[in-house]
Order: C-alpha cells, then sequence, then structure tokens
C-alpha cells in the first residue's frame, strides 16, 4: 500500500517540474492501462479477466488463491470477483477447485487454454514494461538528487 503523508504544509515547495514529471508519470501508466486492454482485447478477454489470470498465476499460493484473495489482489468487491471468476470459468480460463485440507474452501487455478494465453500477454507486458523503465529511472535518479 502506498506511504500517504500528512499534510507538508506550506513549507514544502512543488516545482513546475515536478508537476510535470507527475503528469508525466501519471500519462504514461493511463497508456500502460489501455494498451494492456487492448492487448487483452486482441486476445479475446476484458482487462478484469486479464488481470483476474495473472493474479491466480502470480499469487504463488499453493493450491491458487480464493476468491477473496483475489478481490483484495484486483482491489474490487468480493461480489465483482465472485462474478468476474465465473464469467472468466465460462471461458474455459480458469477452475474453481477445493481446497484439499479444507472442502469449505475453493481455489482459483489455469486451465492450460488460461495458462496459454496468459503467456502471450505477460511476454508483451514485460517487453512493454522495459520500454517504460527508461522513463521511471530517469525521474527516479531525478528526484533523488534532490
Amino acid at each position: 500500500m502506498p506511504h500517504r503523508r500528512s499534510d507538508p504544509g506550506p513549507s514544502a515547495q512543488v516545482s513546475d517540474r515536478d508537476y510535470a514529471r507527475l503528469l508525466t508519470v501519471r500519462t504514461a501508466l493511463r497508456q500502460f492501462e489501455r494498451w494492456s486492454a487492448q492487448e487483452a482485447a486482441a486476445h479475446g478477454l476484458t482487462a478484469g479477466q486479464h488481470q483476474l489470470l495473472l493474479a491466480v498465476r502470480g499469487a504463488g499460493t499453493p493450491g491458487g488463491p480464493t476468491i477473496g484473495q483475489i478481490a483484495e489482489y484486483l482491489l474490487i468487491r468480493h461480489h465483482l470477483a465472485v462474478e468476474l471468476a465465473a464469467r472468466t470459468e465460462n471461458a474455459g480460463l480458469i477452475a474453481r477447485v477445493r481446497d484439499a485440507d479444507d472442502h469449505r474452501v475453493v481455489r482459483l487455478q489455469l486451465s492450460p487454454a488460461g495458462e496459454e494465453i496468459l503467456a502471450a500477454l505477460s511476454s508483451a507486458h514485460l517487453e512493454e514494461l522495459a520500454r517504460l523503465a527508461a522513463l521511471f529511472e530517469s525521474m527516479i535518479g531525478e528526484l533523488t538528487a534532490r
């Protein structure tokens, strides 16, 4: 979770360059999100389904994450995670599996089709993030030099 600063008060000075840097970062992040949604759509997914697949694969939870964990990763309400998981399961991209130790718990796992689509999307996303890294590294360098 991001660190929240208290009100910096009148002594904190934000320069025109600071505002320009903040605009550059927010614009780059929005452009990445738009690009990512377009890439997901090109593979027949919604942006939410892509994020769900990534959360299932990236969670590193033995047996797969629960719906509650998915809701936390995606910053959505539990009932929305249930609906998203149902649509994604109906598309054949994930499966619901009972936990081996506690049969009351349902975990999500990628199907082979989900694995294939996610691998293709992730490769493209890593390439795009590498392009953005240079921008962010230069901005971080400027901020640490202050």
